[in-house]
């Protein structure tokens, strides 16, 4: 079985459980499937599940302050239209640090 058909496999066997109100265990009997076998996919169809973090998309003006945190704790806040002069500069001064 190839790995898509296993995870529709498996996919369609998690649904078929959650109707059926039935310990794991006794669906897995009930089905002849492995119940060890269940417990893993389960697990990870939960997994794949949780959405996964993504980007958003904002709108910034000149304006807008940025605050750019360093480490040992230091923090400067420069609009974002200086940032492509500053960034440069705070890495450079970063290495010397380092």
């Amino acid at each position: 079985m190839k790995s898509a058909q296993k995870k529709d496999f498996w996919q369609q066997h998690i649904q078929a459980w959650e109707q059926s109100k039935l310990p794991q265990k006794v669906y897995c009997q009930q089905n002849n499937i492995s119940y060890a076998n269940f417990g893993y996919w389960r697990t990870r169809s939960k997994r794949m599940e949780k959405p996964s973090p993504k980007l958003v998309p904002v709108t910034l003006t000149r304006s807008t302050m940025v605050m750019v945190t360093l480490s040992m704790g230091i923090r400067i806040e420069v609009p974002v239209s200086a940032l492509a002069e500053v960034l440069p500069m705070v890495v450079r001064c970063q290495q010397e640090v380092s």
